[in-house]
Formats: C-alpha cells, structure tokens, sequence
C-alpha cells in the first residue's frame, strides 16, 4: 500500500513537470511566423528569431534561438558595451607629436616623431590642428621627414582585399595606430557641359596622391556606377596614383563616392606634408618607421572626443575601423593590443555581467566583417536585455539606427507604420542579413528583437519582403497573446 502511494506521488510530481515544461514551450506568435515562413517559402533551418515582450519578458517568436550564426555588424554591439565596461567614459585617444630633445627652441629639425596613439576618427582638422600647435613653438623646417611610431596595437595587418576582393572599399579599412580621414578619398564626379568629359574633383588629396581619369561616356544611370567604373592603385617612385577607368553613365549628372587608399602611412604624411606646406613650413624628405624614445621631446597632442562619439558612429553607420580600432583598445592597459587579448577581455565582460554566453561563441575583430565569427541568438537577446534594463549601458540603444531616419536604416523600413518605430543594429554580409535591436508597437508597447539569416547558397526568395511584412506584425500586434 505504501509503495503504490509513493509511486502516486512520483507519478503526480511528473505530471506537474511535464504541464510546466509543455507551457513552457508554448510561444505565443510562432503559429503566424510559422505561416509567414512557408508563404515566402524561406527554410526555417536558415532562420533565427526571437521577439520578447520588453515588459513581461514573455517570448512572442521563438525560432532557432540556439543556433550558432554569422552575425555580420551586430557583432558591433558587443564591442560597444565591452567598450563601456573596460574602458573609462570619458576615454579618449591621444596623437601626439616629438621632436629630439637637441632641437628646442630650434626653427629648423632633422625629423618630426608622430606618435599613433588608436584614434579611428583622427581628421583632416585634427592634423591641421596639430600642425598649428608644432609652428606655434616656432618650427619653420623639417629637412629629412617624418617618423611614424605605429606600435599602439600589436595586431598583424591583413590586407584589405582579403575579405572580399575589394581592397579600396571604406569598409575593408584595417585598424592602424595611426590613420587620418579613415584613409578615405572623397570624390565628385560631374559630366563638364562644355567638353562632354567628366570632371573628378577631389575633396581633399594628400600630397603624393594623383588621380588618373580614364573614364568614358557611357549608358545606364547612376545605380550601375559601381558596376561600371573600378579603381585601381598604382605606386611608384613614392607617388600612389589611382587609376579610374569604364563608363560613366550619362543619365547621372553628378555623384559624389568614396573609396580608401590601402596605403595608410603613405596618406598620413601626404596629407601632413600638404597641411604643412600650406602653412607656410618647408619639408623635405619622406616617412620612416620608428619608435619613441627617452630623447624625444613631447611639443603637441590631439586629443579623440569621448568615447561616446566613436561608439554612436560605429553603431549609427556601422563603421568597421572605429569597431577595429575600439575593440583593439579594449586592452588599453595591456603591452600587446592584440585580438586574442581583446577576445578574452570582451568574453569575461560578457560572463561577468551575467550575458547567456556559449563556449561556441567567437568574435574575430570587432567589427563584425569576418566569416569566422559566431554567436549564438540566445547571446544577442541576453545582451538587449542587459543594455535594457542596466543604465551603465543603456545609452547604447540611443546609438542604434532608427527606421527609416538615421544610420544604416535611413533608407529602408520608411513606410508609414515602420518609420521610427525601430532602434536596430543591422548586420549585413553575403549571405547573412541580422537585425538586433526594439521594436516599439503602434500601440505604445515594447519589443526586444533579434533575427537572423545564414543562408550562402543561391536563392530566389525575397527576404526584404518577408522581413518588411514580419516587422509589419510586430508593430501591429498581430501575434498571438
């Protein structure tokens, strides 16, 4: 009698369990994403999606959410709050300019030391005012160049085109020690009305740097540029020319577009030479690579904005040298700024706040341009709750595009029900589309949202068209629950 009582009782107990974990793995909106998924005939094994009642933290959606995959630029927002938590907020990087101690008070100097020191935002402006600060103590020449000291980060360089085969596009920049203007070329190009030629106007051309146009005439309109022209480098004798070539269209009266030179030292002292000639110095000579030492006399620094400026703008336009360049300074009190020193840094941040974080999980440079990196739904979705609900960090969400406005998403999701209505982190790549970010719902309600797309095959299907009509859901509530 006793034995059947207990048996009862282990029977009843297992019952409760079951039921629980049956309600458990009810998610409220899945029926209708489900139907959504088949309609525009998307495999589900490529698919991750998670939406959550910001409020309630009930799941809505819940599709794949353990499931390790590409994250492209939302890799970015794990930098950002790594960021936040290593680095202090009012951090800032600093380019600083030596002299030898044997030429104080001396117009005349055999060298300039310019000391990189990490900042991804150094301009033209900051170099003008650095230069300004060195003539203002009275140095008039520099006969024998200018050394670089590239040695703040450690970290190999790869080349430029190894991720895509595309060296000069802005967004292949690598991290550097010392970069101005982000290495970027920003050009104009026009059909000149009298000579029927194109015009290419620079908007600022270091010395050193030439522009050979070779460009014709041709059809299409301004959406078939990229396709129509390339660019190429060529360096010879210490001059970097860039060799422009194909068809212009001819419906496009004007275009402005931007590329990066691959040589970075080369740009920075072509452009410290043409700032420095124009402000009436003399220079001779060409870079060299060295380091400082305790002879080496400081006369000048340019100090970063806050941390916070570099943060909005690598989330904002998803900016890949400011992510490289921050997730590298993440190590800021480490000898060797290296990935694999940064990693563990932004993993123990990860474990140490509490975020869900997998062994599985791999983040390559930061920036999220990389087919290496990994990270699991689950993780995303733990970090948006943390950015959420901790105020240390919640500033990063005022950082992420808004629909249909600013940032990456200025030009999509504008309809009348979706425009403001987000605050996502896009990733994008070939083959991988990711949004991460919250949703607010016309009714005033909010969502904490993460999707995620691998799919590296050829397909057919439209995704824009899916995910434009599953935001659409969200925002008008059309889920269950």
């Amino acid at each position: 009698m006793r034995l059947s009582i207990i048996n009862h009782q282990i029977i009843f107990k297992f019952l409760i369990l079951l039921v629980g974990l049956i309600a458990s793995l009810h998610v409220f909106g899945q029926d209708q994403v489900v139907a959504l998924i088949k309609k525009h005939q998307i495999p589900e094994s490529k698919l991750s999606i998670i939406l959550e009642d910001a409020q309630s933290e009930r799941r809505l959606i819940q599709i794949n959410p353990r499931t390790s995959r590409s994250p492209g630029s939302v890799t970015k927002l794990f930098t950002a709050f790594a960021a936040l938590d290593l680095l202090d907020k009012k951090f800032q990087w600093k380019t600083e300019a030596y002299i030898d101690q044997k030429f104080k008070n001396k117009k005349e100097i055999d060298h300039l030391l310019i000391v990189g020191g990490g900042d991804p935002t150094f301009s033209i402006e900051d170099l003008e005012n650095l230069v300004s600060k060195i003539r203002a103590i009275g140095i008039e020449e520099i006969t024998d160049g200018v050394y670089l000291d590239l040695s703040f980060f450690k970290q190999r360089k790869d080349y430029t085109g190894s991720f895509d085969q595309s060296p000069m596009r802005p967004y292949n920049t690598m991290h550097s020690s010392l970069i101005i203007n982000s290495n970027m070329i920003d050009l104009n190009f026009s059909i000149n009305p009298k000579t029927r030629k194109i015009d290419i106007t620079p908007l600022f051309l270091p010395d050193g740097v030439k522009i050979q146009n070779n460009l014709s005439i041709g059809s299409g309109d301004c959406r078939n540029f990229r396709s129509q022209v390339s660019f190429r480098e060529q360096f010879r004798k210490k001059t970097l020319t860039i060799l422009i070539d194909g068809a212009y269209p001819a419906a496009c009266s004007e275009i402005d577009h931007d590329l990066a030179i691959t040589k970075t030292e080369h740009y920075f002292f072509g452009a410290f030479k043409k700032i420095w000639l124009d402000s009436g110095g003399k220079i001779n000579g060409y870079f060299k690579r060295k380091k400082k030492s305790n002879k080496n006399l400081l006369i000048a620094q340019i100090f970063s904005e806050d941390l916070d400026s570099a943060l909005r703008l690598m989330l904002k336009e998803s900016d890949n040298l400011t992510a490289r360049n921050i997730f590298l300074s993440l190590a800021e009190d480490q000898l060797r700024k290296e990935h694999r020193n940064t990693r563990k840094l932004l993993y123990g941040s990860m474990k140490r706040n509490n975020i869900y974080w997998h062994y599985r999980n791999f983040i390559d440079n930061g920036s999220g341009l990389s087919r290496k990196s990994n990270l699991r739904p689950e993780s995303i979705m733990s970090l948006l709750e943390k950015i959420e609900q901790d105020t240390k960090y919640s500033e990063i969400r005022s950082m992420l595009p808004i629909s249909g406005i600013d940032g990456t998403l200025k030009n999509i999701y504008r309809s009348d029900l979706l425009l403001g209505q987000m605050e996502l982190k896009t990733g994008t790549l070939n083959g991988v589309r990711c949004l991460a970010g919250y949703i607010s719902s016309a009714s005033g309600k909010n969502y904490r949202f993460v999707f995620m797309h691998n799919n590296f095959d050829d397909y057919d299907y439209d995704l824009r068209s899916f995910t434009e009509e599953l935001l659409s859901m969200i925002v008008m509530e059309k889920l269950n629950g």
